[in-house]
């Protein structure tokens, strides 16, 4: 049985549609950075997403919304590829996660997704504001940019593609890199892990989120 799933700017405004298998390796490729944004009393206020998408899929949206085939993107063919990017990547918050004590904050939706179109690739920047009031000083939090299926892969490329904005100086920031050997392990103890009645899961293990880079957050 195939699995449909809506594409991260739903290139040609349609699903994606693949065998389960499909999914344990990544179809789209973004460089990732995120501004997490916090305010004097040490508490979180919003993060900031920049993704760099890959050129064949920024080259795949320029010619499905690329409406007067000047070959390039203009402000209104932008704003419409930001429109339809915010509205499919809803379902899935965003890829964007916040924990705490072991349990995700929720993040607000964005207002508005704004894209430019630089040097053959399409890049998007977002804010989402925390949706309740958390106390930094009190609990760190942990923040990643992850697709569970591994359809989008996102790449952070070291610590500096995470910075800490408005925060108090006693606010740090550890990154947490994934080993894919050690992932590869993990997706090992797990599967041994698994009862007679119990059977393995279809995609074996949630490969996006075990490869996730992770930036921890502590305050005083």
């Amino acid at each position: 049985m195939k699995h449909c799933r809506l594409g991260i700017a739903a290139t040609a405004l349609a699903a994606v549609c693949t065998a389960p298998q499909a999914l344990a390796h990544p179809h789209v490729f973004a460089e990732a950075r995120m501004e997490i944004v916090g305010t004097p009393e040490g508490r979180l206020a919003s993060v900031r997403n920049i993704w760099r998408m890959d050129e064949l899929f920024s080259s795949s949206v320029l010619f499905d919304f690329d409406r007067n085939r000047d070959g390039r993107l203009d402000e209104e063919e932008l704003d419409a590829i930001g429109a339809v990017v915010r509205e499919s990547l809803a379902e899935w918050g965003f890829y964007t996660f916040v924990e705490i004590a072991g349990r995700e904050v929720k993040m607000r939706a964005p207002d508005q997704i704004r894209t430019l179109y630089q040097e053959g690739q399409l890049l998007m920047f977002f804010e989402m504001a925390a949706d309740e009031e958390i106390d930094l000083k009190a609990t760190p939090a942990t923040f990643s940019v992850f697709d569970d299926s591994f359809f989008v892969a996102f790449d952070f490329a070291g610590e500096g593609a995470f910075q800490l904005l408005d925060m108090p100086g006693n606010c740090a920031m550890a990154v947490d890199v994934p080993d894919p050997d050690a992932a590869a392990q993990e997706w090992m103890a797990e599967i041994s892990m698994l009862g007679p009645d119990q059977s393995i899961p279809e995609d074996g293990v949630e490969w996006g989120s075990i490869l996730s880079t992770r930036a921890r957050v502590t305050c005083g």
